[in-house]
């Protein structure tokens, strides 16, 4: 018997969730819902009731509802319900009575619903039934999005059928089982369309070796979280790209970037905080880059004046300068010098990326310096730093990267 969770507003969706626990039950699982609404009445009691939400989130049920009459905006209420689904979520989590999780509605609810569903474990089921999926903030959490094709109100034969398909998906995706044969070691490899090269290179060598590679796109959240969850043994974080992001923009664009409007100044931190061994290369800090730009006029103002180049048709690549990359450098020595595990630091001198290696548009081994030179001052003298005088992409880089990853794995087996 697995169990799912459904986080829903009992009130405007009761009877849809009624419907749903049954049929999730007939297939001999167990549902534990939770009330999120805070208006109106309940059609049917959740097994946590939205008076133990509103108080798990920080407030009374009775505080919220005055605030609302009172004319308060909607979000207030909205956000101490998320919090306090979190926290019950979590909870059960931590007690194994959470194998699935389902939330249904609208916009509103499938933002509650995603926010809910954000934090847990990348794997566990997530199913999010939307009529808005263009406005479900899943952002890069592995959420699998429905989309009703009428409003679920009413238990019509069109939202009979969809809420029928929903409770198969959930019923599936729980009971499914991983063959154990897949579990080997995994490495976490962060990587750019510029630095695809060495990636695949040292992907050919560590399966030699015995070990999976799992490849992040400039998505290190996604990393982050596999780390906490201690499903990730190693991080080749070759490909450090987003600290430009990170370290240098605005909290306006940050917020932009994330699917959930939230800014976050850190990275990989999970990765220091469970002793995880680290290997970290400044693969893409040579650029920043602007999707959708046709020419270095389409760029912000401040960068037209710099080195650039064209990744594609619809992709403009803009050089850093030494100062940004001594603020980058400064910044990554920081959160490797919180790691609790081993860890190391491969600079290649001929270039950060194949946009920047001799004679490519990017190239320019002065402003490269200056990471190197902030990353060395900042460090702690315990973390190894190698310099290879080689681009990022070169067999020579590899050879080392792929050297000090058998040397850490060998000394974390023997222990």
């Amino acid at each position: 018997m697995k169990t799912v969770v459904i986080v829903a507003t009992l009130d405007t969706r009761g009877d849809e969730v009624e419907f749903l626990k049954e049929l999730i039950e007939n297939n001999g699982h167990s549902v534990i819902t939770i009330d999120v609404g805070v208006m109106g009445s309940p059609y049917m009691t959740g097994d946590f009731t939205r008076e133990e939400v509103a108080e798990a989130g920080g407030k009374s049920l009775r505080e919220l509802v005055e605030a609302a009459t009172a004319g308060a905006d909607r979000r207030q209420a909205t956000d101490v319900m998320i919090a306090g689904a979190r926290k019950i979520v979590a909870d059960l989590h931590s007690a194994g009575k959470l194998d699935g999780i389902l939330s249904l509605g609208g916009s509103t609810a499938a933002a509650t619903g995603a926010a809910v569903m954000k934090g847990l474990p990348m794997g566990l089921p997530k199913l999010l039934i939307s009529t808005f999926i263009s406005l479900a903030p899943v952002g890069d959490e592995d959420i699998t999005v429905m989309q009703s094709p009428v409003d679920l109100v009413g238990l019509n034969r069109i939202v009979a059928r969809t809420l029928a398909n929903a409770a198969g998906a959930i019923v599936g995706m729980v009971e499914q089982e991983v063959p154990n044969a897949q579990e080997k070691k995994l490495v976490g490899i962060t990587a750019l369309g510029v630095t695809t090269p060495a990636v695949q290179k040292v992907i050919s060598r560590l399966e030699k070796r015995g070990y999976d590679s799992i490849v992040f796109h400039a998505t290190s959240e996604k990393l982050d979280r596999m780390a906490k969850d201690r499903v990730i043994d190693v991080i080749l974080d070759l490909t450090t790209f987003e600290t430009i992001l990170k370290v240098l923009y605005p909290a306006e664009v940050l917020s932009t970037l994330s699917g959930f409007g939230e800014v976050d100044r850190s990275r990989l931190s999970s990765a220091a905080e469970k002793a995880i061994p680290q290997i970290i290369a400044p693969g893409g800090l040579d650029m920043h880059i602007f999707p959708g730009a046709t020419g270095i006029d389409s760029v912000p103002l401040e960068y037209r004046g710099r080195a650039w180049s064209m990744h594609g048709p619809n992709v403009v690549l803009v050089r850093t300068t030494e100062q940004e990359l001594e603020e980058v450098g400064a910044s990554i020595a920081e959160r490797a010098n919180r790691a609790a595990g081993p860890i190391a630091v491969v600079i290649p001198l001929g270039g950060f990326s194949d946009a920047s290696r001799k004679g490519a548009p990017l190239y320019d081994p002065q402003a490269d310096q200056g990471f190197g030179r902030a990353l060395k001052r900042n460090l702690d003298r315990r973390i190894k730093v190698v310099e290879v005088d080689c681009n990022i992409n070169e067999d020579a880089f590899v050879d080392e990267v792929v050297r000090i990853f058998d040397e850490m794995t060998a000394a974390v087996e023997a222990r």
